[in-house]
């Protein structure tokens, strides 16, 4: 019993060059060609870059807006301040009318001034 067995029974099966089938019933899987693969890489890899910088946009757009918000804010006066200058400027224009219609009350007759001022340069007296 110690000679080694000759026969059918001591042999391997052959290797076969298909892959064993996972369920009965169904075809076995198909292998991806080394092209698709090189295209699945360079689609993956072109959109995982366009979502990064689309990321970025945001981002840069969100900091730039937070910024210019922040100068506009700095630089826009108080409603108080607002208020204060308005009433200011409107006193100082009422007193502008009031030294204005006092020069006018004030004013010669216009015509009086025609008869003043001779016709000819030449009629003004010398000194």
């Amino acid at each position: 019993m110690d000679q080694p067995q000759t026969g059918p029974a001591a042999t391997p099966p052959p290797a076969s060059s298909q892959p064993p089938a996972g369920q009965p019933g169904q075809p076995a899987p198909q292998k991806m060609s080394s092209g698709v693969k090189v295209l699945l890489w360079l689609v993956g890899g072109c959109l995982t870059l366009a979502i990064l910088g689309v990321i970025v946009a945001v981002a840069f757009t969100w900091w730039g807006a937070r910024k210019v918000k922040q100068g506009v804010q700095k630089y826009t006066p108080d409603m108080e301040k607002m208020k204060e200058n308005a009433d200011k400027l409107n006193q100082e224009s009422e007193e502008w009318q009031k030294k204005s219609q006092e020069f006018r009350d004030n004013m010669t007759n216009p015509e009086e001034l025609q008869n003043q001022i001779p016709a000819n340069p030449n009629d003004i007296p010398q000194r």
